[in-house]
């Protein structure tokens, strides 16, 4: 699916919404640079008459502008028809500068020509304007114009933020900032980093629709268009986090222009790392695969020393690391890394070859492991994840994937598991994508209370209500997509729990819309997710073993594919890493069995070992 470059504006729900515009000089609109506000234009509206290059003015709708810094600033205006998504053909004029936004309107309702320092007068659905020399401290009026009389939607973007002059979003904006407040004064001192993980809420004038909003940063602009909407604001820490940190901060009928502080102390130390492996691509027979390593210090405590672990699936071949000082074996590499601050998230990416049909083919499945090893991690969980991706001849370069594979053992997914979800998208147009919008309505059988972000290429803003998220990322400038490159590519993983209700049999679809700037939706595929009862042998295979059965009641057995890897030994640790098992065999066998017959019901993590030293964990369950 091509991105395609007719400009349409696209309404959904809640998730895109639209401001009334002032239809008089003086009702004018307050516009700000980077709020990406969608205006509903203006019809049945008789003309001012002629001003400047306008030959005349129907249906007039007015912005104003204040400038904090001054410079050259350019703008995108685009009218579009609500109806059919078609472009509707829109004239403007600046006028500017102004100290007060009172005496430009005049007696007339119009500023004079004289002032005008932008104006066109095209048929186009598409208007570029400049304001070659914007002035600090001054305010711009821009006069749009509906010559066909159509309703429909404005919207007004300026299309080189942090390069130029910038429109002040400070009366618009309501600022919410989280940061993890180490000495408790309640104030944000030198050295007190921003707070991540947990979601700012607001509700606008007591209208009991929640937005949950994820930030990465641990702060959120909530931009405004008028000062006497109020807002309700909070902050809840993530839930496996609670325990740790204290957050009581709450603003009811707040009004734009001001920055709300939430401090985050700490109730109690805590060391914790996470890890994820993300399929930036698609495995294809003949052609590189690429996996990122993300993994972050989620405690509150430095990390001096850890190791992670890159377990590759048997068919494939690593042929570069970006990680300098990784140390190869025989199934992957290790990395030791040093100094890893609280909140700090690291990544690198792992290229493999994946070898021609008919030695992998379409449909089978490439699973690849990332593991992290911490002293004194309290959170086990999150230390191993596993990437299983279906191999295609083919793929759509804006699609979505979840990292079981397609089909997951239910006895063997606790309530504690995770889904993991990349969704990917790629710029195939013929021009940069200034802004890029994501939505996700998620299905029943998911918990929306639970969705964790694990990582993304750029930086985004989730908002999530009840069931429907949108990732916003603004000003993103995507290129055109270079061929056998990440340029114009993106993704997003996040992390999301079924409601405790599945069964076997169960069916969970997932797809995402990506909107390009104002272009229509692309539509990803739809990813299932099934639970079964069993899996077939080949889907129990860890690279170059196979465990079974699994769940156990009694005895595992443990067989290596190469008839040259002999089983030299078995380790058994149960959810908190404690070794409950050490068995040492013979060495000549290819094939052993485990008694785990004295363990107790659970989870456990099974090691196994070969005379050539080859090693692999397998996750078990035991009845």
């Amino acid at each position: 699916m091509k991105k395609i470059y007719l400009i349409f504006t696209i309404l959904f729900n809640s998730l895109l919404f639209s401001q009334v515009t002032g239809s008089t000089c003086s009702q004018a609109n307050p516009f700000c640079g980077d709020t990406g506000v969608i205006f509903t234009n203006t019809t049945g509206a008789a003309s001012l008459g002629v001003t400047g290059c306008l030959g005349s003015t129907p249906n007039p709708s007015w912005f104003y502008m204040p400038i904090s810094v001054s410079g050259v600033i350019n703008l995108q205006i685009v009218q579009t028809n609500s109806t059919n998504g078609s472009g509707i053909d829109v004239d403007y004029v600046i006028y500017g500068p102004y100290s007060d936004l009172v005496t430009p309107c005049g007696t007339n309702g119009i500023p004079p020509a004289s002032q005008i320092v932008s104006c066109s007068y095209s048929a186009a659905p598409i208007e570029n304007a400049t304001i070659a020399n914007a002035q600090a401290g001054q305010y711009y009026l821009m006069l749009t114009t509906n010559f066909s009389n159509q309703p429909g939607t404005i919207a007004i973007n300026q299309t080189n933020l942090g390069t130029g002059g910038v429109i002040s979003c400070t009366d618009l904006r309501l600022r919410l900032n989280a940061f993890l407040d180490l000495n408790t004064n309640g104030i944000q001192d030198a050295g007190e980093s921003n707070f991540p993980l947990g979601q700012f809420q607001y509700e606008k004038n007591n209208n009991a629709l929640i937005h949950n909003v994820s930030s990465p940063t641990g702060i959120y602009n909530l931009f405004e268009t008028s000062t006497t909407n109020s807002y309700n604001l909070g902050y809840t820490v993530d839930s496996q986090y609670a325990a740790n940190y204290s957050s009581a901060t709450t603003f009811s009928n707040v009004f734009t222009g001001s920055t709300y502080n939430f401090p985050i102390t700490i109730a109690a130390p805590l060391t914790d790392v996470g890890i994820t492996t993300i399929p930036v691509n698609s495995p294809r027979p003949g052609f590189i695969y690429e996996n990122k390593v993300v993994y972050t210090n989620l405690g509150n405590q430095t990390i001096p020393t850890g190791t992670v672990t890159f377990t590759k699936d048997s068919n494939v071949t690593i042929t570069s690391i970006s990680q300098t000082g990784t140390v190869p074996n025989t199934t992957g590499f290790t990395y030791n890394f040093t100094n890893l601050l609280p909140f700090e998230t690291r990544t690198f990416s792992v290229f493999m070859q994946v070898p021609a049909y008919p030695t992998v083919f379409a449909g089978q499945v490439l699973s690849n492991t990332s593991s992290l090893t911490v002293n004194g991690d309290t959170i086990l969980e999150n230390n191993t994840n596993t990437s299983a991706q279906i191999v295609v001849n083919s793929y759509d370069p804006n699609d979505k994937v979840e990292s079981h594979g397609g089909r997951i053992l239910k006895s063997s997914f606790t309530t504690n598991d995770y889904l993991y979800y990349t969704i990917r998208f790629e710029n195939e147009g013929t021009a940069s994508a200034l802004n890029i919008k994501v939505n996700d309505v998620l299905d029943s059988k998911l918990d929306e209370s639970s969705i964790r972000m694990v990582a993304a290429s750029h930086a985004y803003i989730l908002d999530r209500v009840g069931t429907s998220l949108s990732w916003k990322f603004d000003n993103i400038q995507l290129p055109v997509s270079v061929a056998n490159s990440n340029v114009g590519k993106g993704f997003i993983t996040f992390k999301i729990k079924p409601k405790p209700t599945y069964a076997v049999g169960d069916i969970i679809p997932n797809f995402a819309s990506i909107y390009f700037d104002y272009n229509p939706a692309i539509i990803t595929n739809t990813y299932n997710t099934e639970f079964v009862a069993a899996l077939s042998t080949s889907e129990f295979e860890n690279n170059n073993f196979v465990f079974y059965p699994n769940p156990v009641n009694d005895y595992i057995t443990i067989s290596a594919k190469n008839n040259a890897n002999f089983i030299t030994n078995a380790l058994v640790f149960d959810i908190l890493g404690k070794l409950v098992v050490n068995v040492k065999l013979s060495g000549t066998n290819v094939s052993e069995t485990v008694d785990l017959s004295n363990l107790k019901a659970g989870i456990y993590f099974v090691e196994a070992t070969t005379s050539s030293n080859l090693k692999v964990v397998k996750k078990v369950i035991v009845k």
